[in-house]
């Protein structure tokens, strides 16, 4: 699966106000599912039933919830960079100001780690956070990660 094309200008939210963690989540619900009260609901359980399994936070200001859902035919992802830094109970202490949610369907169970790893290595690249911090539309966040996600795995391989 291409993860560079998975992530859409409209699923990219910047500026975000959002006053928690629990916030934050909710406020990634309905990015990944907008307009749709049913998937949003499933999808806020399914994120927050994982961190209560131990905390999304992944350090530098980064969080990757993610869950598995049987509501949604195809995976979803958002992205949020929060107006203010929340704590997510990240292991270096840092609130977080980047937010990448990922949402799979339940039985489709291909590509779900290999997405997820794909995710965490761009996430450890100090240009993309830097970059994901500083761009001024969903368009150039989008560009940015469609361009990391190239660079971290090679022209042909932007693929979990």
């Amino acid at each position: 699966m291409n993860i560079a094309t998975l992530l859409r200008a409209e699923d990219i939210a910047l500026d975000l106000s959002a006053a928690n963690k629990q916030a934050a989540i909710e406020a990634a619900s309905e990015l990944l599912c907008p307009g749709e009260d049913a998937c949003r609901k499933a999808v806020l359980q399914a994120l927050l039933a994982r961190e209560q399994l131990g905390s999304t936070g992944l350090g530098r200001g980064v969080a990757l919830p993610h869950a598995r859902s049987n509501t949604l035919a195809a995976p979803r992802i958002a992205l949020m960079r929060l107006e203010q830094s929340v704590d997510f109970g990240a292991a270096d202490g840092d609130p977080v100001d980047l937010v990448l949610a990922v949402i799979w369907p339940a039985e489709a169970m291909d590509d779900f780690l290999g997405t997820l790893s794909k995710f965490c290595k761009m996430l450890r690249e100090p240009r993309l956070l830097q970059g994901l911090r500083d761009v001024a539309t969903p368009e150039e966040a989008s560009a940015l990660l469609r361009l990391t996600a190239e660079q971290t795995a090679g022209p042909d391989k932007a693929r979990a």
